[in-house]
């Protein structure tokens, strides 16, 4: 497997397994939200199915799925592996002060920010997931205010030389703003800050203009199943 491509990959299976998680027969599976089942290599075994998948979990993996036939289940979403090598230099002022992100820390934060992300994304976070992770010492979980409200979210997680950006949204009030690009400079800043080598992702087909534009480059995809209804 190609080195960035495995930083990418195992960065994002500590900071799942760090969201509340039981782990059986080489399977990690989320007890709540993100309600994630998946393998460390983020393989797919061959008996997998319908009737082998938690019921109301998702799977998720790297594996190539064009010419596959899985029983029982469909495509939920395709999101674009990314990397950026901080080597090679970034496409953005890293340096510049972003005085309206702040760091949370509190459980009354770790609500208002769940119910922001939740805004951001679609779904409902579970805002006990989020007060644990605020534990995590690998972990920094970021909203930018406006007015005192959050109008985006982010979360830094750090594996070795890699920094991974997760749950990165803006509150669709507070679209077109620029809150994404600040949010990104932001952690991109922390990531040179702690001396990592690689800043890593999972992309939206909404954001991968910003991060080819920040210069993160395509590794692949993850693919994730749902039992059919």
């Amino acid at each position: 497997m190609d080195l960035a491509l495995s930083k990418n990959l195992n960065n994002l299976n500590h900071f799942w397994q760090a969201l509340n998680t039981d782990e059986s027969n080489d399977f990690y599976t989320h007890k709540s939200w993100p309600n994630k089942h998946w393998q460390a290599g983020f393989n797919l075994p061959d008996n997998i199915s319908s009737a082998t998948l938690p019921k109301n979990k998702v799977i998720s993996t790297i594996v190539d799925l064009s010419n596959q036939k899985i029983s029982g289940l469909v495509v939920k979403n395709q999101l674009m592996v990314m990397n950026l090598a901080l080597d090679q230099g970034v496409n953005s002022s890293i340096g510049k002060t972003h005085s309206k992100i702040v760091k949370l820390s509190g459980e009354e934060n770790a609500i208002k920010w769940s119910q922001g992300c939740g805004q951001a994304f679609g779904y409902e976070i579970d805002t006990r997931v989020i007060q644990d992770l605020l534990k995590n010492s690998n972990a920094s979980v970021f909203a930018y205010l406006i007015d005192g409200e959050i109008a985006g979210t982010a979360i830094s997680y750090k594996t070795g030389d890699t920094l991974g950006i997760h749950q990165l949204g803006t509150v669709p009030s507070f679209r077109k703003m620029g809150v994404a690009l600040a949010l990104m400079e932001y952690i991109l800043a922390q990531a040179v800050s702690q001396n990592c080598h690689f800043v890593s992702l999972q992309a939206s087909q909404a954001g991968l203009y910003m991060y080819e534009k920040l210069g993160f480059q395509s590794l692949g995809k993850l693919t994730s199943l749902v039992a059919a209804k």
